[in-house]
């Protein structure tokens, strides 16, 4: 795996394609992008990870090794994710004929906005400088409960924290006898291939602190801070609002994060957790706020619908404060209807 600072002169860059290695020539040095020695590597990352009906995501084409390995598990569907023109079209012609494979040009960052969940998420990209920084959020974000999810282990061992993108709980399988002749990438007659599965965690339904939480039930509250303390204000009679303030110990809590989906210019501010219930095709269902798509209704309090005209992720540093509300109740953010939390399916 190159630095990622060689990311821009590499996508620029004219390949030279061999039936045993991919190659670029940067600053005079040779490098190499993938070899076929890798077979038995990604062999053990297809049979570790991806089970037959499986949706899989793969993040690099390279040589098709790992595309090949991974149809011999018999997908449901199989989405790839290339970036360097030359190797997207050596992928379009290596998905002609196969029905469950998708082919999608571009960084798979992008997908973060795409409906979708996966069963398995494998990466084997290069040059690739949102890796560290983005790819455990992204996986956490896109892959179902239980999610296999496998990478490059570039460090050949088993203990860097960096090399486990700060996930804990990461398995390895070792894969010896490699015979690997000399290259810029990887200098070792073994290798670990790394396994996180992605563990079942209540889904995250976090608003942003100015807004107003209304309880479709019985009674109407609302979220709001005062002197730094959280407090429900409620009132039984929406039509009389004379609102009392609750203490709201163990239903809710105040948490940072980053990453958050604005819909409609503020609309709502959410994580992409957030359970809501839309209409679409005439038909309303339960989608996560990272699943919504322009066209989807909204269910407002007054018995009438807004259509989402605008969906926008922010995936800066900035830093929200949010609020996670764990209720039994559906509930109205911005008189908008959100469904209540549950756990991932």
């Amino acid at each position: 795996m190159a630095y990622h600072s060689h990311r821009d002169p590499y996508l620029a860059a004219d390949l030279t394609f061999t039936n045993d290695k991919i190659t670029w020539v940067h600053d005079g040095e040779t490098l190499e992008v993938m070899m076929s020695w890798e077979k038995p590597i990604m062999a053990k990352m297809a049979e570790l990870t991806v089970s037959e009906g499986d949706k899989v995501l793969e993040c690099g084409f390279g040589m098709g090794i790992l595309s090949d390995e991974i149809q011999k598990r018999n997908p449901g569907h199989h989405t790839i994710v290339e970036s360097h023109p030359q190797v997207i079209v050596k992928a379009r012609a290596w998905a002609v004929g196969k029905s469950n494979v998708k082919i999608i040009e571009g960084d798979w960052i992008d997908l973060k906005d795409v409906p979708g969940r996966f069963n398995a998420i494998l990466m084997d990209t290069y040059c690739d400088g949102d890796l560290h920084r983005t790819f455990n959020w992204f996986c956490r974000n896109k892959g179902h409960h239980n999610c296999k999810v496998s990478w490059w282990n570039f460090s050949g061992g088993t203990t860097s924290a960096f090399m486990k993108l700060n996930w804990e709980d990461v398995e390895f399988t070792e894969v010896t006898g490699l015979d690997a002749p000399e290259n810029s990438y990887y200098n070792r007659n073994n290798y670990y291939v790394p396994v996180k599965t992605l563990p079942r965690t209540p889904a995250t339904y976090g608003v942003l602190l100015s807004s107003n939480i209304s309880i479709s039930n019985t009674e109407t509250m609302h979220i709001r801070k005062v002197y730094g303390d959280t407090v429900l204000l409620v009132c039984s009679d929406p039509s009389n609002p004379n609102l009392e303030i609750q203490d709201v110990s163990g239903k809710s809590v105040m948490f940072k994060c980053k990453g958050v989906y604005s819909i409609n210019d503020g609309l709502l501010v959410m994580t992409g957790g957030n359970n809501m219930i839309v209409k679409r095709g005439g038909t309303w269902v339960d989608k996560k706020a990272n699943e919504l798509v322009v066209g989807d209704m909204l269910y407002k309090s007054d018995n009438t619908e807004v259509e989402i005209t605008k969906i926008e992720f922010d995936s800066s540093d900035t830093v929200y404060d949010m609020f996670k509300v764990n209720i039994d109740n559906n509930y109205f953010v911005n008189n908008i209807l959100i469904r209540k939390g549950e756990d991932h399916a």
